[in-house]
């Protein structure tokens, strides 16, 4: 279990970005994180990472305390896929490979490798698993970055906005492969999402954000018009759809038509 206790965190002395934060994700759970831009999910992410280091409060994975972890014991609890991913100009293996180096300290082990093989075949990387990732298309070169990942054997993955630069097909294909991991792996997995008809597919758990602190966390009954008016302050209309649900904003009477 993440547990997050009355955390507060910031970039500056005296100012912080998010005050006592609370919230817990499961084994097998993915919880996302939902607020505009500036409301402090990324903070919250760069302090579980230990980008940031807490002004208050605890972050524990199964009673460990991150906080006084170093980077690479942290590495081996905590994997990190981010928005604008970026690769050396290495090959598909050897990338994934890379997720490998908390665990090595020269040259990767028959283990190692081993690991590593065994998560491009569950990710279908296996036909490019020599091909340059330079050469690989923005949704080839996500799946090899959630291989990595995965190839740390983390407890917890944290995935930030992860579907921003990707076309509809790909971003259905990284829905699905997020789940899949999720249960299968039984990972614990942080997402931050814009799209809210996504998010209440995709999450368990949601974590409303406004201005740094949580509006609500709850299950999918938390994911409701109040909440939504309150973490964006504008009012929504959902709309059950096919064992789903359409979040539709209405539009200000000030606001113009396109």
């Amino acid at each position: 279990m993440l547990k997050v206790s009355h955390l507060s965190s910031g970039y500056y002395k005296n100012n912080n970005i998010i005050d006592d934060v609370n919230f817990t994700i499961d084994n097998g759970e993915i919880g996302v994180l939902i607020g505009e831009n500036g409301s402090g999910k990324t903070t919250i992410f760069k302090t579980i990472l230990g980008f940031i280091k807490p002004k208050d409060g605890s972050i524990l994975i199964d009673d460990l305390n991150l906080v006084n972890m170093s980077l690479n014991e942290r590495a081996k609890n905590i994997a990190y896929v981010s928005q604008n991913i970026e690769m050396p100009p290495l090959s598909v293996y050897e990338c994934v490979l890379l997720g490998r180096l908390p665990y090595y300290l020269l040259n990767p082990t028959k283990k190692d490798r081993k690991i590593c093989n065994e998560v491009i075949k569950e990710l279908n990387l296996e036909h490019l698993k020599d091909k340059n990732v330079l050469e690989l298309s923005g949704g080839e070169r996500q799946r090899v970055a959630i291989a990595r990942a995965i190839a740390q054997e983390p407890k917890l993955l944290i995935f930030d906005e992860p579907t921003s630069n990707l076309d509809i097909v790909n971003e259905m294909l990284l829905h699905d492969v997020i789940i899949k991991i999720a249960k299968k792996k039984n990972l614990m997995i942080l997402v931050s999402l814009h799209e809210l008809n996504l998010a209440y597919d995709l999450g368990d758990k949601f974590i409303f954000v406004k201005d740094g602190n949580i509006v609500s966390c709850g299950n999918k009954e938390t994911f409701n018009e109040e909440n939504i008016k309150k973490t964006f302050n504008k009012e929504c209309t959902i709309i059950d759809f096919e064992k789903t649900k359409i979040i539709k904003f209405r539009r200000d009477k000030n606001e113009k038509e396109d």
